[in-house]
């Protein structure tokens, strides 16, 4: 514990982690734009979970869901159940494959372009 009066020293390495911290954070709490998303997706620096309408994407540790405002990250706690749910979605997924499908097309969903609905679509 540093003595009354005294500074402490922050090193450089250590205000730059506190800046990709506060970075994330503001990232993690305000709505992303679909384009935003779905770039991301096309460079695999997201992963959505499935081929499906409305399938959650993994981006910076977290699980995002398309909302009307964007894409906005669950909390933690919903992120780490959704992990769970992921594993098995991914498993059946895998197990109901058809013969002669390729295996990394149906474990590697985030492959998949993301389906959206167009204005005025049913």
């Amino acid at each position: 514990m540093a003595a009354p009066g005294s500074t402490t020293t922050v090193t450089w390495a250590e205000r730059m982690e506190l800046l990709k911290d506060s970075a994330q954070q503001r990232v993690l709490n305000a709505p992303m734009p679909p384009a935003a998303m779905e770039q991301l997706i096309a460079d695999r620096k997201a992963d959505a979970l499935g081929r499906f309408e409305g399938s959650p994407v993994r981006y910076l540790d977290r699980w995002w869901r398309l909302h009307e405002l964007g894409w906005v990250a669950l909390d933690e706690t919903a992120s780490a159940q959704l992990d769970v749910h992921a594993e098995r979605y991914r498993a059946a997924t895998a197990a109901t494959a058809p013969e002669g499908a390729p295996r990394e097309a149906v474990t590697e969903p985030s492959e998949a372009p993301l389906v959206r609905r167009e204005a005025g679509a049913e």
